[in-house]
């Protein structure tokens, strides 16, 4: 009987740490995410209507699963320092996408010599994301 009492506790001790765990990478990414932006980019203001359709196009583009699976390897690099280089280059590779589909997706590069600027979000992956493109003059 005591083996199994032992075997049980193990049991329900290393569910615990999972779910612990699992609860402690665990994030929403309304908040993750624009949190994330602040820290590259620096400040700037963003309506919430227009930072939630940010995130959700992200979501829907890159998958829910896979955006809060390198959510998660971000966290946990970042809060303890772990990491290998199979998952250092995944959150890398992640903060490089975030920050290029932040940049195209908004109007941050025509503002970013104001102090703190109102960003307005344009819409996601525009045919044409060179912030830097002229059309004027084109039938």
């Amino acid at each position: 009987m005591k083996r199994r009492k032992l075997l049980f506790s193990s049991a329900a001790a290393l569910g615990l740490v999972a779910v612990g765990s699992g609860a402690w990478v665990y994030e929403d990414r309304q908040v993750f995410i624009p949190q994330l932006l602040q820290r590259l980019v620096g400040n700037f203001q963003m309506d919430p209507e227009d930072q939630r359709k940010f995130v959700d196009a992200m979501a829907n583009h890159y998958g829910l699963e896979k955006l809060t699976a390198l959510m998660g390897l971000y966290k946990i690099r970042q809060e303890t320092g772990v990491g290998t280089p199979y998952t250092d280059l995944r959150v890398d590779n992640f903060e490089r996408r975030l920050l290029t589909d932040f940049m195209v997706s908004t109007d941050y590069l025509r503002q970013q010599n104001k102090t703190n600027p109102m960003v307005s979000f344009l819409g996601y992956r525009l045919p044409c994301s060179n912030p830097y493109a002229r059309f004027d003059g084109l039938a």
